[in-house]
This record gives C-alpha cells, sequence and structure tokens, in this order.
C-alpha cells in the first residue's frame, strides 16, 4: 500500500508543513476524508480518486468534498462512491448538498445524465473491500461520530486513528493484526492547551504517547492532524518525547507498506 498526506496550503508558498485540512490517499484511488482532496493538484489527478471514506463530519474533514465531485464529473455512469457512517451521511444532506451550501448532487445522481456521486453506508464494526483492500470501520472516541480505519491488502496493515481522545476499540483491533505495518495517530494541540483538547477531544504530546503505550506492535506511527497554528510547537513535543518510531506526515511524500 502506498499513502500520502494531501496538503492543504493554498497560499501559493512552498512551505507546506501546515495541515489546515485533512486527506489522506491510500493507492491514489481511495481518499480519508476530503478536506483538501478539491484542492489537490489538478483534475485529472484528482479523478484517479474513486472511493472517499469520511471519518466523520467537521467541516477541515469535509470541506473540499463539494468541489472535489464537481472537478470529478464526466458522465460516467460509475461516479466516485462516498463512504460514511449513517450520522456523516445525514449530515451531508442537510448541512451541505442542501441546495443552500451546495446543489443537491445526492438527489441529481438519481438521474442517469447527472449522476456526481453514489452515496453508501459503512458503519462502524463493518468490513468493506475496495481495490483489493479490506477496510474496516471502527468507533472512537470524539466529539461527533467517528471511526478510524484498518486497512488490510493481505500483505500490509495500516491503522488511520484521527480525530480522538482516549480510545480504546482500535487499539485492540491494531494488536491483533499480524501484518500490522504502520499506525497514524493524530496530535492536535501542544501540552499547554491539553484543556482545549480534552474538551474538543483530541491528542497533545503528552497523550499522544499515553495512547500509544496500548500499541503493543514496534511498528512506525506517523503522527497527523497538527493544528496549523501550534504545528511547529507540537511536532517539537512529538520530538522530545524521544520516540524513535514516531515521525512527523510529510506532506505528499509516498510511504509505502
Amino acid at each position: 500500500m502506498i499513502t500520502r498526506l494531501i496538503t492543504s496550503n493554498v497560499h501559493g508558498s512552498d512551505d507546506c508543513n501546515y495541515q489546515f485540512l485533512t486527506s489522506l490517499l491510500v493507492n491514489e484511488s481511495i481518499a480519508i476524508d476530503a478536506g483538501a482532496i478539491g484542492f489537490y493538484s489538478s483534475p485529472k489527478e484528482q479523478e484517479k480518486i474513486r472511493h472517499v471514506l469520511l471519518t466523520h463530519s467537521h467541516i477541515d474533514h469535509l470541506a473540499s468534498l463539494p468541489i472535489f465531485i464537481e472537478n470529478v464529473f464526466t458522465g460516467r455512469p460509475d461516479p466516485v462512491i462516498v463512504y460514511g457512517s449513517t450520522p456523516v451521511l445525514d449530515c451531508l444532506q442537510s448541512d451541505v448538498f442542501n441546495n443552500r451550501i451546495w446543489p443537491d448532487f445526492i438527489e441529481l445522481s438519481k438521474f442517469p445524465v447527472s449522476r456526481f456521486l453514489d452515496i453508501k453506508t459503512f458503519e462502524p464494526n463493518q468490513t468493506i473491500t475496495l481495490e483489493g483492500i479490506n477496510i474496516t470501520s471502527i468507533n472512537i472516541n470524539h466529539v461527533v461520530p467517528t471511526v478510524g480505519y484498518i486497512f488490510d491488502d493481505g500483505k500490509s496493515a495500516i491503522g488511520y486513528v484521527s480525530d480522538t481522545a482516549e480510545t480504546e476499540e482500535i487499539w485492540e483491533r491494531l494488536n491483533k493484526q499480524a501484518n500490522l505495518k504502520a499506525v497514524f495517530l493524530e496530535v492536535t494541540f501542544p501540552n499547554h492547551l491539553q484543556w482545549l483538547a480534552d474538551v474538543s477531544k483530541h491528542l497533545t504530546p503528552k497523550t499522544f504517547k499515553l495512547e500509544l503505550q496500548k500499541l503493543k506492535k514496534d511498528v512506525p506511527i506517523f503522527a497527523v492532524h497538527l493544528k496549523g497554528r501550534y504545528r511547529d510547537q507540537v511536532a517539537k513535543e512529538v520530538a522530545d518525547l524521544n520516540l524513535p518510531n514516531v515521525h512527523i506526515t510529510k506532506f505528499l511524500k509516498d510511504y509505502t507498506f
């Protein structure tokens, strides 16, 4: 499997260190979240993405979804498919594709000439197979219904755990993965904002370390979701943990597992 964190910078600078929005690609054809994919590269490159897995309904994880859907629309009978739990898909219909924020692409897609997208329910504890990869959705602990994912292509497995506070089930599942190769884990706020992390159900470097103690596998850990304003401070505090297997995920770098 090849994963790539999509940059969310749109100010024209070469400095791509700030994660304002969230999207991670798997094998170029599967996106985890749609915060940035609508601003990624070119419509031709975006068109390679055939599946979008939404973890939850917060705007930094679905901000560019309407733009992306419009960019990749070609009129083909098999449009891009968006997957999410029932609360997430309800949010898309009521709060995004509602003819106020954006045209109702869900309703328009019922007609053969305007197949913008397909919507498929993907509930926690279900497993689906996309592009030869088994993907399992697992509840994690955030302020709205949120899931993490385990990807397993038979040779390698990776875990994606964002956004969350202290959580349990996904670590139990990851510890049972014989072929686990890596975990992507959020760390959002610096330690002095622990109170904010607690109320918004995110991790600081301090609680990031505590979560990693639940993982019994010796695999690389890739930190994601560093809040843009505090990125440098969070990165330093993560480095100060002196955990040799922990890395800050680089934008647009292909990680192969």
